[in-house]
């Protein structure tokens, strides 16, 4: 059985994979590219500060960790991801 601290960052790693291809492929058109952009940043945001706050006021240390640890993973996967979806025509 998987540990606390490894469910957190796999779910919230998959969460982010998940919206990543949801907004990539609900934003066609013209100004897509900035309107996936802006929605995945948006996105990114939101989860950090969720991920901030439950690790701000989980009781056991190994959630809080995961819950850091997964702050920090989703602003430097997301970004990149955000960018990176950028150069992908569809």
């Amino acid at each position: 059985m998987k540990s606390t601290f490894q469910r957190i960052l796999l779910v919230n790693l998959v969460v982010l994979l998940v919206l990543a291809v949801a907004m990539r492929l609900l934003n066609q058109g013209s100004e897509s590219g900035l309107a996936f952009m802006i929605m995945m940043a948006g996105i990114i945001a939101l989860q950090f500060f969720i991920n901030a706050l439950f690790g701000a006021v989980s009781d056991s240390r190994e959630a809080r960790q995961g819950h850091w640890l997964s702050a920090l993973l989703v602003l430097l996967v997301g970004f990149g991801a955000c960018f990176g979806g950028l150069h992908i025509p569809l």
